[in-house]
Formats: structure tokens, sequence, C-alpha cells
């Protein structure tokens, strides 16, 4: 994708990551190691999930106005799949703040909308399938931007459950070494492409890339290695570089 491409580009990065957040934070709502003010408090801070889905939206539609291509309002199984998880998400939300319908029926919602996101992750995933470095870049985006983002809505919700400062951030590590080692092979190709064709940017907006992953998973990993407890600014920093690293990532395809 091109520069000027940038509305789909972030419209894209801010999907994913919304979508792999939730599906973290329903998984750690379903477990019940939230009591209810923590609950509560979490519900709050997802609100940033439905203000990304819906910029996300805004952009794509921007971007498509911008194109001027005639047939721009042909909705893709994609952007399908991400319209049905914001509106599965946003009915669990409505109904567990104003606690609409008995526990049950919440937590069928939720386990809804998370079956949603899940099958946008495999959709994701099989649509790139033959491209591995695009591939590990949407893994990157939606399993370890999303898990960092989760990270941080329970960082703002005030959690009390230590374990998931220690689980998450070694999770989103171990997602992101992943895609590094997928994705660091396949430089190589790119590094080819230079020769033959003299198209020098994707290489460079791919290694910018893999080196802001690399900057995401240390500034992550700092409260660990500090044994301390992590701070929201320091998590919205590492979130910043996960988005830019993204982008980057995008304009590299």
């Amino acid at each position: 994708m091109a520069w000027f491409e940038w509305p789909f580009i972030l419209s894209s990065v801010l999907t994913q990551m919304s979508i792999g957040a939730f599906i973290v934070l329903g998984m750690v709502l379903l477990s019940g190691k939230l009591c209810f003010g923590q609950a509560d408090r979490l519900h709050k801070a997802m609100l940033v999930l439905w203000l990304m889905l819906f910029s996300a939206l805004l952009l794509r539609e921007w971007n498509l106005m911008l194109a001027d291509v005639a047939d721009g309002y042909r909705i893709g199984a994609e952007a399908l799949l991400s319209i049905t998880f914001f509106a599965s998400a946003l009915l669990y939300w409505f109904a567990e703040k104003a606690l609409i319908g008995s526990d049950f029926i919440r937590k069928c919602c939720l386990v809804l909308a998370i079956v949603i996101g899940g099958s946008y992750l495999i959709h994701g995933l099989a649509v790139r399938s033959e491209h591995w470095l695009i591939a590990s870049h949407f893994l990157a985006t939606t399993l370890c931007g999303g898990t960092l983002l989760a990270h941080a809505c329970l960082v703002r919700a005030q959690h009390k459950v230590e374990e998931l400062n220690t689980v998450l951030p070694r999770l989103g590590t171990i997602i992101a070494v992943i895609c590094l080692l997928t994705g660091f092979p396949q430089l190589g190709e790119l590094s080819r492409q230079i020769e033959a064709t003299g198209a020098v940017m994707p290489f460079v907006s791919q290694v910018i890339s893999l080196g802001l992953l690399l900057a995401v998973v240390g500034v992550w990993s700092m409260p660990l290695v500090t044994k301390s407890k992590p701070v929201l600014g320091v998590m919205t920093f590492a979130l910043a570089l996960s988005v830019v690293s993204s982008y980057f990532a995008g304009v590299g395809y």
C-alpha cells in the first residue's frame, strides 16, 4: 500500500487491535477473576475500544471516498465480520452496563462476540496465508497489539489480579517473537526485490516495523524486569509504538 492510503491502513490497525483486545478481555471476564467493581471499571475502560472501532469505520469510508472507487461500497467478508463484531460487542456491553437479562444471557452475548472476533482472526489469517510476512504482521497487530491494549485497559480499570500483569506481557512477547522469527526471513525476498526493481521503501518499511515491534516488547516488559507495577503512561507509549509499527507494516505491503 502507498503512504497516501493511510486512512485505510490506520482503519485496519485500529480494527485489528480492538478485536484482539476484546477477545483477551472477554476471556478475562469469563474467568471470573475480576470482582464486580473491577469488572465495572473495566467496562468503562472498554469505551476506548468502541471509539477505535467507530474511528476505523469512519476512516475506511473516508478512504473509499478519497479513492473514488465506483464499487467502493461493496463490503468484503473481513469488513462484514468487523461490523458484525462491533454490533455484537456493543450489544453485550450495553446489556452488561444496564444489567439487562440474566447473567447467563449476558455471558452468552459475550461468548458470541468472542466467537465473531475469533472468526475475524481466522479469516484474516486465511486470506493472508500465502504471504507469511503479511500474516505475521496481522498476528502481531491483532494478538500482540490487542493483548497490549487489553492489558492497558485492565491497568486503567485498576484491576487487582497480579497474575495478569505477568501472563499478558509474556504472552505478548511469545506472539511477537513468533512474528519476528516469521518476518525476518522474508526480508531477504524484499532485498532481492530492491535489486530487481529498485523499490527500497517496502524493505525499509518492514525493517522499521519489525524494529518497532521489538521496542514494543521491550517497553511492555519493563515492569517485569524492574519488578514493578505497570504504569498506564508507559503502556500508552508502548501502544503508540505498536500502532506505528503496524502502520509501517501496512505501508510495506
